[in-house]
């Protein structure tokens, strides 16, 4: 490997130029070599945007190149398994968006490839960067909550109920809401209290979205645009999440509604997207007050980024990157890894057939 970390951008979308490039721009240990996508009108306006790299429209390619040492995927779901089994094979570190594949069942494959392939590999799950969220997992760490006995989250947004393009088709995304904004919450869950070991779920569609923005229609979506899901943790907590992309009133500067709730035996306390520097916390006889996010939890140690720039909501989502980079220069595996992501995903799988099949369902050991 060169003095830097040579990252191929493999997907040229918004979230790559939200999340990813900006955190490769801001770490000077990682370097954007290459990037790829294959609309070549996008690639262009990438190169103008990102500066004069190396593009092609086929990840092969970018697999097989001497020149780049790690990729990230921010590409339509149903390409994830493909494009993150060829960089393994060609001995890359990957970084891959969630869900990471269709099922469970293939993103335990890619787990497992990579695994033994010894790259690094890491899944996207943004929200444990936040620093509201790595507060509240040095709080009940350090069991400053007590013992922890309910989970809540709600994540509402407020999105128009046109055509979401490959989205809205299980062929192409798996499933909707679920695996799109669902499974981070799962995650996070499971990174705060332990594996989950069983759930109740359910599913729903509201919105046919045959409309495509600007004119025209299209095939109807068969994904859900609501899902729920209540668990129990293998600790003895319980939890209830809550999605939904059809939620009116909840459009907060396109932030959309996040609220996340550990009740533990001590006290409780609250993540908020819109408001990641802080959080809600109250012991018994209390009201939920405001406090502040201590400064050592604002930015990881070593981090690049300066907390005091940019937007709270959208920056801390840099930290991927930032994390990725270091766990190849550290010869470790990245948090969250892809075992992260296929753990999240075997009870994201498991929603869907616990409302397919009307009952609980276990999912202790999905892994083993």
């Amino acid at each position: 490997m060169s003095d830097s970390v040579r990252i191929a951008m493999i997907g040229a979308g918004a979230v790559a130029d939200y999340h990813h490039v900006p955190g490769i721009r801001i770490d000077p240990r990682a370097r954007l070599v290459a990037v790829c996508d294959p609309n070549e009108a996008l690639l262009a306006e990438r190169r103008s945007d990102w500066g004069e790299v190396w593009t092609t429209p086929d990840y092969k390619e970018i697999a097989a190149s001497d020149d780049v040492d790690a990729v990230i995927i921010a590409t339509p779901n149903f390409t994830h398994a493909p494009i993150t089994l060829a960089c393994v094979a060609a001995g890359k570190h990957v970084m891959c968006e969630k869900p990471l594949g269709l099922s469970f069942e293939e993103s335990a494959e890619m787990y497992r490839a990579a695994r033994d392939a010894d790259v690094r590999h890491m899944t996207a799950f943004t929200y444990r960067f936040a620093p509201s969220m790595r507060y509240l997992r040095h709080l009940v760490a350090g069991g400053q909550l007590g013992t922890p006995r309910h989970f809540r989250s709600q994540r509402f947004l407020d999105l128009p109920e046109t055509s979401w393009s490959w989205r809205q088709y299980k062929d192409k995304a798996g499933a909707g809401d679920l695996y799109d904004m669902t499974i981070h919450r799962i995650d996070f869950a499971q990174d705060l209290l332990g594996p989950i070991a069983s759930v109740c779920g359910a599913i729903a569609q509201f919105a046919r979205r045959t409309e495509i923005p600007g004119g025209g229609t299209c095939d109807p979506s068969d994904v859900d645009d609501w899902s729920a899901l209540v668990g129990r943790f293998e600790c003895g907590a319980v939890g209830v999440w809550e999605g939904s992309t059809l939620m009116k009133g909840h459009y907060n500067d396109g932030y959309g509604f996040e609220w996340a709730e550990i009740n533990g035996s001590e006290a409780s306390a609250v993540y908020r997207l819109t408001d990641p520097n802080n959080i809600l916390m109250g012991r018994h006889g209390e009201s939920l007050q405001t406090v502040a996010v201590p400064d050592e939890f604002l930015v990881p140690e070593g981090s690049p980024r300066d907390p005091a720039e940019g937007v709270p909501s959208d920056v801390f989502r840099y930290d991927l990157v930032w994390e990725f980079v270091s766990a190849i220069v550290e010869g470790r595996d990245p948090v969250p890894s892809f075992r992260d992501g296929a753990s999240a995903q075997a009870v994201a799988d498991a929603v869907l057939a616990s409302d397919a099949e009307g009952r609980w369902v276990d999912v202790s050991g999905a892994l083993d």
